[in-house]
């Protein structure tokens, strides 16, 4: 019966393997629909402008502050904002097509300069390091004047 479960298993995920694969390969349609297009750039913003609206005449009907309504205030207001809002998504997603957003303004790459610093080590014979900066030109000097005085001597 164990048997008979794995081989069973086995299918499942070669059948499941071929439908992701086959889903991978077939072309999908990127761009949005006709209806989505009315819902998004039409419906949504009349939405959003007919809210404003009915807010306005709440306030204006019950709120302390009697004002008059004003259809441009209430209602064209918030609706263009609304389109504009939903023409910048549409760009910047390639009209829907992908989750991620594209940036409106390609911002340049910030490269790190690294700085090099090449300093020179003096390490005594018990490996402790020598903090005197001239200890090198002293060492040279040295080793000349005994160079000098050997040769002198001969």
């Amino acid at each position: 019966a164990d048997s008979q479960d794995n081989s069973s298993l086995s299918k499942l995920s070669q059948e499941e393997q071929l439908r992701r694969e086959n889903a991978k390969t077939q072309p999908k349609s990127k761009s949005t629909t006709i209806a989505s297009r009315v819902v998004l750039f039409l419906l949504f913003p009349t939405f959003v402008g007919s809210v404003g609206l009915i807010c306005s005449h709440a306030m204006s009907k019950f709120g302390k502050d009697q004002h008059e309504m004003n259809l441009d205030r209430d209602f064209v207001y918030p609706f263009l904002v609304t389109i504009l809002l939903v023409v910048v998504v549409s760009i910047q997603t390639g009209n829907f097509s992908s989750y991620q957003a594209a940036p409106l303004v390609a911002w340049p790459k910030v490269v790190k300069k690294q700085t090099i610093i090449r300093k020179t080590v003096v390490v005594d014979d018990d490996g402790n390091v020598i903090k005197d900066e001239n200890v090198l030109q002293k060492l040279r000097d040295e080793a000349a004047e005994k160079s000098s005085t050997s040769k002198k001597d001969d």
